[in-house]
């Protein structure tokens, strides 16, 4: 995994600030739950430490190489709307939300790799590309882009 790790780093070190001052987006990085883990999220979008890897609430993007990916020879990504309520108040609509998301944002995901929509509202959306070692940076960095292009969209969806 420490390659992986390292890749993600990389990535962190030499985007952060980009990301931050361009899009108001933080990158985080780190091991957790047996996992190479890479998150792209905005504070505002939660309530955790800033310094917290695994999210107990909020909207996050994360791309992560475990062993299972591993052996199947892919990278995992989804986007993540997990406990709203917490940042939103008690009477924020999870399932709205994310019907919502799902059908303002269909045809734009259309270009990530091997993108589904599960059933239900923690995981917006999900996929996965080919891993390879020598091309994670790149793959993973064109992803960190699309997905800070739709950052606006998802501030607008949380306001209404």
């Amino acid at each position: 995994m420490q390659k992986y790790l390292d890749a993600f780093h990389t990535l962190k070190s030499e985007r952060g600030d980009e990301f931050r001052r361009q899009h108001g987006l933080v990158i985080k990085t780190g091991e957790g739950l047996g996992a190479a883990i890479l998150k792209l999220l905005k504070p505002t979008w939660t309530t955790d430490e800033p310094d917290q890897l695994l999210n107990n609430n909020g909207l996050f993007f994360s791309v992560w190489v475990d062993q299972e990916c591993e052996a199947t020879g892919i990278a995992r990504y989804n986007l993540h709307a997990k406990k709203l309520r917490a940042i939103k108040g008690e009477a924020f609509a999870a399932r709205q939300f994310a019907r919502t998301f799902r059908s303002r944002f269909q045809d734009e995901l259309k270009n990530w790799p091997q993108c589904t929509f599960p059933k239900g509202p923690i995981t917006l959306f999900e996929g996965h590309f080919p891993l390879n070692a020598e091309t994670l940076h790149a793959d993973t960095s064109r992803l960190l882009d699309q997905f800070a292009n739709q950052a606006p969209q998802l501030d607008r969806l949380l306001s209404e």
